[in-house]
């Protein structure tokens, strides 16, 4: 046991003998294992480390004794969100926040001085006296991360990530009544919440939405990166989606390359007549109130669509049109 431990042993001797503490040495038994960890544990990981101890306590005094090391501070008890409470030991003089990982449970220690100065100055600045404070950001490890696909299922993401619509593997109906609830491929969305009989509630901008099951198992989205869109609002232009879609799914004030035009003879010939061919510039003005007809502008034309006729076109090179070309 390092020289810290030590320390902290005696102080606990000195404070426990002039309190009273009843059953004082199997107290320090359980300090004993709680120092030998050094890091976040819950009841039942100091149950374990006491049991390879060979000391054999029970629960629930195993739980008072803590309760007791964290009254006189020698442990920080954390209680993380959907999470058993951790202890952990508190080093008196330093402080530290906390990163948790929401799908493995990974728990990484941080200091971050730059932080730690703005939150004072943000105290002074109400008249604030800080007396203590604890930061705990949730979210995703990178070696969960690297084991995650690029592309996920809506219904398996995880509460509070943000992420960007990528693709529907969904049926021509199923697709339509996706884009008449207003979600749209290249849509940055967050998850509220999820798991309750298979729902997902997102929100989109101000908007909420309650998906099925069925339907957030043929949404694929991927991972909001707010680095990567930081770097486009950095070089004054709107960030580009560069893959393929169909009209229907495109968003208000986006434009694109017409790649193909496919559907029924009469329609396609329609479309085509239009002025909507291949190679065709076509931009999206506007969707009605209940999205659907699509207002839209071909070769200087403005003309509404259906959806309907809209998911029939093919549309490439998609990017956000620049302010100053309208």
């Amino acid at each position: 046991m390092n020289s810290t431990h030590e320390h902290e042993k005696k102080q606990f001797k000195r404070l426990f003998q002039q309190q009273g503490i009843d059953r004082f040495d199997s107290r320090l038994l359980v300090l004993e294992a709680f120092l030998k960890l050094e890091h976040h544990v819950t009841i039942s990981d100091l149950m374990a480390q006491l049991e390879a101890d060979r000391v054999h306590l029970e629960k629930e005094f195993v739980l008072s004794s803590m309760e007791l090391l964290y009254r006189f501070g020698f442990a920080a008890k954390i209680e993380f969100e959907d999470k058993e409470t951790h202890y952990e030991h508190r080093h008196l003089g330093l402080h530290h926040d906390h990163m948790v990982c929401t799908k493995c449970g990974t728990i990484l220690e941080f200091r971050d001085e730059a932080i730690e100065i703005q939150q004072l100055k943000v105290a002074e600045a109400y008249g604030f006296h800080m007396l203590q404070h604890k930061m705990e950001i949730y979210g995703i490890c990178s070696k969960c991360l690297e084991d995650r696909s690029p592309l996920v299922p809506l219904h398996k993401a995880k509460k509070g990530e943000k992420l960007i619509v990528k693709e529907l593997e969904a049926g021509k109906q199923m697709q339509l009544r996706i884009s008449s609830m207003g979600l749209k491929i290249g849509d940055l969305i967050e998850i509220v919440s999820s798991g309750f009989g298979g729902q997902v509630v997102i929100a989109t901008g101000e908007n909420r939405m309650v998906l099925g099951k069925g339907m957030a198992e043929k949404i694929m989205v991927q991972l909001f990166d707010p680095t990567a869109e930081q770097a486009s609002e950095d070089d004054g232009k709107p960030p580009l989606l560069q893959d393929t879609r169909l009209l229907s799914q495109m968003k208000s004030g986006q434009e694109g390359i017409v790649r193909k035009v496919s559907g029924e003879g009469i329609l396609r010939r329609r479309l085509l007549e239009m002025g909507i061919n291949r190679g065709t510039a076509v931009y999206v003005e506007k969707y009605a109130p209940l999205k659907d007809p699509i207002e839209i502008v071909v070769k200087g034309y403005h003309m509404s669509l259906r959806v309907e006729e809209a998911s029939h076109i093919l549309v490439e090179h998609i990017g956000f049109r620049n302010k100053k070309d309208e």
